[in-house]
């Protein structure tokens, strides 16, 4: 059998097969699948720490994972350790910086997952958590949440949302919450594990979070900043996306990720 003949069924016509339009369900959307969208540039020790630190975790998980890596910058140290990682799906891609968000829209375009992980290289999982269990419960038992967070509340690298409702309701205290009209409910999966839920304009931003593919593709890809604008603007812009969406948002409940990113500045 030719390989322009496998997969047809008897008396399929054999260019039905190739149109994308006449495949069974979504390729781009598979149930259950979790995309882990890797974006590194330079660094590549703290890429080795950050993402091994992350591969650890994700061995204990019981479903099934996709690694999405970006190398975003010509880096071949990062290639290299990209090519050698034995998982058993992933897609590695090489090209010039052109910004974060350029890359992680190349990522997503992609995946193949129902819910996809930004996963910068600076960051660090320093928990036992099996999260990926944790937020495939809260996303499956939960339709109304859109973003999983998994970022450290106490973490001092990156401390810029405490206290401040509209940016983690998770550290702020009931006054300052009943202040800004801000709710937050303790919730538990069906397995026991505690989270927390809320609604809240800036839900959304790049380092790791779990975010249903559904919300990327109404919000649409992430936008880049205008020449002259601070790097951060397209993230900006792609909050006010998501709180216009209003989907629910649910942090894991536990200090998860850490930022090493302003430690590797420094010599690395």
């Amino acid at each position: 059998m030719s390989s322009s003949e496998r997969h047809l069924s008897p008396g399929q016509r054999r260019w039905d097969y190739n149109v994308q339009r006449y495949k069974d369900g979504d390729p781009f959307f598979e149930k259950g699948l979790c995309s882990i969208l890797v974006l590194a540039h330079g660094r590549p020790e703290i890429t080795k720490r950050c993402l091994l630190s992350t591969m650890d975790s994700v061995s204990k998980y019981s479903g099934e994972v996709e690694w999405i890596f970006i190398e975003n910058g010509e880096c071949d140290e990062n290639f290299d350790f990209f090519q050698e990682l034995p998982v058993d799906r992933k897609v590695i891609v090489r090209h010039t910086n052109y910004g974060i968000n350029h890359g992680l829209n190349q990522a997503w375009a992609l995946s193949r997952g129902e819910w996809c992980m930004i996963h910068e290289n600076d960051w660090e999982c320093r928990s036992n958590l099996n999260f990926l269990e944790v937020v495939r419960d809260v996303l499956t038992e939960r339709s109304e949440v859109g973003i999983v967070q998994l970022r450290a509340l106490w973490d001092t690298q990156e401390n810029w949302g405490l206290g401040k409702a509209e940016y983690s309701p998770w550290t702020s205290s009931e006054q300052t919450l009943a202040e800004a009209g801000i709710r937050v409910w303790p919730l538990n999966t069906k397995a026991g594990h505690e989270f927390w839920l809320s609604e809240f304009p800036n839900g959304f931003n790049n380092n790791p979070t779990v975010i249903r593919k559904q919300v990327y593709r109404e919000c649409g890809p992430y936008p880049e900043p205008e020449v002259g604008t601070d790097p951060r603007h397209g993230e900006t812009e792609y909050q006010a996306r998501v709180a216009e969406l209003g989907c629910a948002i649910a942090h894991v409940g536990a200090e998860v990720y850490y930022h090493c990113g302003q430690v590797a500045t420094k010599g690395v």
